[in-house]
């Protein structure tokens, strides 16, 4: 256990030192921010304020779009790049289990993507407080909806899409180890990543596939923004069982195809 968070302290190292990461990181915030003002000039323009929830998760829901192609192509390129610059085979040399060196990458990496995620839906809170505030839902002198029932809807949100999300990282770290150098198996993530969202829309596969679930919450946080009432429990149990299904297919396969890898030779 000791080995393996040595090995966990290392990527998340070897990650925040990356330039790309905070380049990236900043570009998806700068495409959030343009994002939350087109909405609100929009609404301005037609004269419909409605609330800052609404500035909230349009803005969300884009920058959630592009982090989970991010996210996708990191994963996918973290293991299959250490393969083929032989790497691997010096850190598995120092006695380090190939299991760990699978899990160490992939615990990393879900450390990374919750933070990305929590600080996106932080700062479309913070976008929606200063574009519209982060009030009731009202129709005439009805309240729809408190701002506490959206602001738990928000919350509740949040967390089930972290469980996609470490599902989306699982599904990479699995095509990384199928796929030799980083371009590949970027590209090849890519395309069964637009693949099961494909499927995900089909009513024979859609409950079955975490694509399905990826974007379910931010949807579900836009009905309630625009009045909708939002069955979260069932989806809430969907979403968690189909995610960590997933996650634990991806983990057990990449496990088992990696140790019948030679990375000697």
């Amino acid at each position: 256990m000791s080995r393996l968070k040595i090995l966990i302290a290392n990527e998340l190292e070897k990650m925040v030192r990356k330039r790309t990461t905070l380049w990236i990181a900043l570009i998806v915030l700068a495409i959030q921010i343009a994002a939350a003002f087109f909405e609100h000039s929009t609404r301005l323009a037609n004269d419909d304020l409605g609330t800052g929830f609404q500035v909230t998760v349009f803005s969300l829901k884009i920058s959630l779009q592009l982090l989970a192609l991010i996210l996708l192509a990191l994963s996918s390129m973290t293991l299959s790049e250490e393969i083929a610059t032989g790497t691997a085979k010096m850190i598995l040399a120092r006695g380090v289990k190939r299991r760990d060196f699978i899990l160490g990458k992939f615990i990393a990496l879900v450390c990374i993507s919750i933070v990305l995620v929590v600080f996106y839906h932080l700062i479309g809170l913070l976008l929606g407080h200063f574009l519209g505030g982060l009030t009731a839902i009202r129709e005439g002198d009805y309240i729809l909806f408190t701002a506490r029932e959206l602001a738990r809807g928000f919350s509740g949100g949040m967390l089930l899409t972290l469980c996609a999300t470490i599902a989306l990282v699982a599904l990479g770290c699995f095509v990384s180890i199928l796929i030799k150098g980083s371009g590949g198996a970027v590209g090849t993530g890519i395309v069964i990543y637009f693949f099961m969202q494909i499927l995900s829309q089909m009513d024979l596969f859609q409950k079955y596939l975490f694509t399905r679930y990826l974007f379910l919450p931010i949807d579900n946080m836009t009905r309630m923004a625009e009045g909708i009432y939002v069955d979260w429990a069932r989806h809430a149990w969907w979403t968690m069982g189909v995610s960590s299904g997933s996650v634990l297919i991806f983990l057990v396969l990449s496990i088992i195809i990696f140790n019948k890898q030679d990375v000697w030779c």
